[in-house]
């Protein structure tokens, strides 16, 4: 899946994460192989700006979900764990339904990420560049 690098008190450790269900990683650390439990912080909400991205790639668009009249918050989900390439709104701007609000980056493709319902931008949890696990909340929109 990805290889990192990590220097942890001067000893240069050769990371390759092999699998990822659920909240349990195998990983590979210099040819040795770990099954880990992942423990993920909530980040807190962030203000992004992005700009267009330098070159264009295919984008796999997400269907958006039916429109709730229940007028409750919505919570924007990621789908697969990835990447987040880009996102493209910011707290206090009003989406409409099935408008992208950010892309994000699974298994060499891009996917945009689509707002189920109209409301506006309550809360952002990711930025650009940021790994993300399935079912994590990107953002709310009240």
């Amino acid at each position: 899946m990805k290889n990192f690098k990590f220097r942890i008190n001067g000893n240069q450790y050769d990371v390759e994460v092999l699998e990822i269900e659920g909240s349990m990683a195998k990983i590979e650390v210099n040819g040795t192989v770990y099954d880990v439990e992942m423990q993920r912080e909530i980040p807190k909400a962030k203000t992004i700006v992005t700009s267009a991205p330098a070159h264009a790639r295919p984008v796999k668009e997400t269907k958006p979900a039916p429109e709730s009249a229940s007028g409750k918050a919505t919570e924007i989900k990621a789908p697969l764990p990835g990447v987040i390439i880009q996102v493209l709104v910011r707290p206090g701007d009003d989406v409409k339904p099935g408008q992208t609000v950010c892309t994000l980056e699974t298994m060499k493709m891009e996917n945009a990420i689509k707002a189920e319902t109209g409301g506006k931008v309550t809360a952002l949890n990711v930025s650009p560049g940021q790994s993300v696990l399935q079912d994590e909340v990107l953002m709310v929109i009240g």
